[in-house]
């Protein structure tokens, strides 16, 4: 090649190497005509010409950047568009937009890809939830998506981890969703229920009964509910009946409550601590000798009643609060509607505990609190009292009622709260009152409630002590299904008994230890 050749290809070479990128005329071989490669404004739009000088459309990446170009005239698009079903952000300059942007008010995420999302998106640092639309979520709360729920959070985050929504606990996994059944969470088995909360309090599994805390891990060992003292073995079931433990045998009830006091079990007497649960041996309880096995031998020494008795008609016992030989005691429930009443008359009859009403609402107080409250201590009988819950006052004063007209009397039994109305939120009710009377009274309360009307309580109040009416005339028979409650202190199974010393139909109980104070 001669030196003029060599010439004329370096000054084209050279004058190629000059071209600026955006409309660049670019030489041919005939000088009088020039064409565009690259980029070209063309009557306020922006085109891109390839070296064949026809317009290029669809996508394209001339730079670092992804670049459309309309199909029907190459003209570059801005702003959204849809590919193929897939909604694109193209950003004035028309460069295709990834991560997120801010477009009138709206946050959206566009993947590494330029394509929109929707749903659980992971934008390398967190989770977040977009609306159909695109849209970042706004609402906080419970969604469902692909049969699995989540919780979004302010900001439209989900929430992973332990969370706590309405007071009940729940567990969501790395990818947001919620967790249930039993599962391992860093190396501890925790149940939840199909609605995804943590199960605490009282679960029957395989015919057996465990307890676990607030925190939803299983307890073991002792564990004083509601004043009711239960023992958990080591892997967690509830114990009944005799129980050997560190030298010492103590009795459990079938709802696992401890004995204490006086019990008849297979025709023999035992005597329980009343305060360790204990079973006494080579002692004198009540003028009765206990000999090395804990059983009585003879009789007492002193003029007493004999220790309980069984009685399967119902009817009477040995007074006070000696219990028969299933460990329960005989109870009525009154209020001014039974009138005057003949305490000594009903003490004979065989009745132990008497639950009165004390107030209901505000304001109210039953009529007769104070003289049935008198009569039934002069008497010699274990006094309690209930308050009646309406929806038509506030919960908080209801309780100062309640206290203010209770806190001067003997209250053998535990406090009780009468739950059968409807037509108000019952639960935040019931808590509230329960919150306000710990507050002001500093004692242990009880819920009583028909087994028809459990289904509109929870598993809030089920460390609270359960006086159940179920009139199957059958006493301290199975709990309803429906029951958020494992066991129960009381057991209402009449409301038309009689009883020597009272004129009308009368409410009959019948009760564990756990109802005492």
């Amino acid at each position: 090649m001669n030196i003029k050749k060599k010439l004329a290809v370096l000054s084209v070479l050279t004058m190629f190497s000059l071209v600026p990128a955006l409309g660049v005329q670019a030489a041919t071989a005939d000088a009088n005509i020039t064409s565009t490669i690259g980029w070209k404004s063309e009557n306020g739009a922006w085109y891109y010409y390839k070296p064949d000088n026809t317009k290029a459309v669809g996508w394209i990446k001339p730079d670092n950047s992804w670049y459309y170009l309309k199909e029907d005239d190459g003209k570059m698009a801005t702003g959204w568009i849809k590919d193929n079903g897939t909604w694109y952000y193209l950003d004035t300059s028309g460069a295709m937009a990834t991560g997120w942007k801010l477009l009138n008010g709206d946050w959206y995420f566009l993947t590494g890809s330029g394509a929109m999302a929707t749903g659980i998106q992971n934008d390398g640092s967190n989770l977040y939830y977009l609306k159909d639309s695109g849209a970042l979520a706004t609402t906080t709360g419970w969604i469902k998506l692909n049969k699995k729920w989540y919780y979004i959070n302010n900001g439209g985050k989900v929430a992973t981890g332990w969370i706590t929504d309405n007071n009940k606990k729940y567990y969501l996994q790395t990818d947001g969703s919620m967790v249930t059944g039993t599962n391992t969470i860093d190396g501890k088995a925790y149940t939840f229920n199909d609605s995804g909360d943590l199960k605490t309090g009282w679960i029957q599994s395989n015919n057996n009964w465990y307890y676990f805390d607030s925190n939803g891990n299983k307890v073991t060992g002792w564990v004083t509910l509601s004043g009711v003292k239960y023992y958990l073995k080591d892997d967690g079931t509830m114990a009944t009946g005799w129980l050997s433990l560190n030298g010492s045998k103590y009795y459990l009830h079938d709802d696992g409550s401890m004995a204490t006091g006086w019990i008849t079990l297979d025709g023999s007497d035992y005597y329980l601590d009343t305060t360790t649960g204990k079973m006494l041996t080579n002692t004198t309880i009540d003028g009765y000798k206990i000999g090395a096995d804990g059983k009585r031998t003879g009789t007492s020494s002193l003029n007493t009643a004999p220790p309980p008795s069984t009685n399967n008609s119902g009817g009477n016992t040995s007074s006070g609060s000696t219990s028969n030989s299933s460990g329960q005691y005989y109870g009525i429930d009154i209020s001014n509607y039974d009138g005057t009443i003949d305490f000594n008359a009903v003490k004979s009859s065989g009745v132990q505990l008497v639950y009165i009403k004390a107030t209901e609402g505000t304001t109210f107080i039953d009529p007769y609190l104070q003289v049935n409250y008198s009569g039934a201590s002069a008497a010699g009988l274990k006094t309690g009292f209930y308050h009646f819950l309406v929806g038509t006052s506030a919960p908080e004063t209801q309780a100062d009622n309640f206290y203010n007209n209770i806190k001067d009397k003997r209250n053998d039994l535990k406090p009780m709260l009468d739950i059968e109305s409807t037509g108000f939120d019952v639960m935040d009710y019931t808590l509230r009152f329960i919150a306000e009377f710990k507050k002001v009274s500093n004692m242990n309360i009880g819920i009583y409630t028909y087994s028809s009307f459990i289904s509109n309580l929870d598993g809030r109040l089920s460390t609270y002590p359960l006086w159940e009416a179920n009139y199957n005339n059958t006493p301290l028979q199975n709990l309803p299904t429906n029951s958020v409650w494992f066991s129960r202190v009381g057991h209402q199974y009449s409301d038309t008994g009689y009883v020597t010393g009272i004129s009308t139909d009368v409410d009959l109980d019948e009760f564990t230890g756990g109802i005492f104070s």
